[in-house]
């Protein structure tokens, strides 16, 4: 009887930490966000055991007048706070920018849009907060402000 509520305990501990583990933020994320009809998001998120997150992110605005295509990469520190994940950005920069198709890196705009848009992309403060909602054990619902993103675990 003793033995069997012993096994029965280590289970049910068992069972409890993995599904805590599940729940975990570490690994490759790819992500899909919208912003109304005229902004998409497609990041690749990879949050390391570390504490260090590296993030690329392939933005696409636009309308009928025209459409801007940008990839930018991210990287700093985060953490898990209940809900929230508090990512903390060290470094940002735009790695690759298009209008229409057409490389513009090298025009004053394309200069002016590299030093300007990484900072855009973190927001007013280095740190952002984000509700982190678990749909499944490999599907995250990220929400800051106005964007929602879907995250599939790689």
């Amino acid at each position: 009887m003793i033995r069997t509520l012993i096994v029965a305990a280590v289970l049910a501990t068992s069972a409890g930490a993995a599904d805590a583990s599940s729940r975990t933020m570490v690994g490759k994320w790819d992500c899909i966000a919208r912003d109304g009809k005229h902004l998409a998001i497609a990041m690749l998120l990879d949050y390391r055991q570390s504490g260090h997150f590296y993030h690329l992110a392939n933005v696409a605005a636009g309308d009928r007048r025209g459409r801007l295509d940008a990839s930018i990469a991210l990287r700093g520190r985060w953490f898990r706070d209940h809900g929230k994940l508090k990512e903390t950005i060290k470094t940002s920069r735009l790695r690759s920018i298009a209008m229409n198709g057409a490389d513009i890196s090298k025009t004053p705009f394309g200069r002016q849009m590299a030093r300007t848009m990484p900072r855009q992309m973190s927001g007013p403060s280095d740190t952002s907060v984000t509700r982190v909602k678990f749909l499944a054990r490999d599907k995250v619902e990220l929400r800051s402000g106005r964007m929602t993103a879907t995250c599939t675990r790689r």
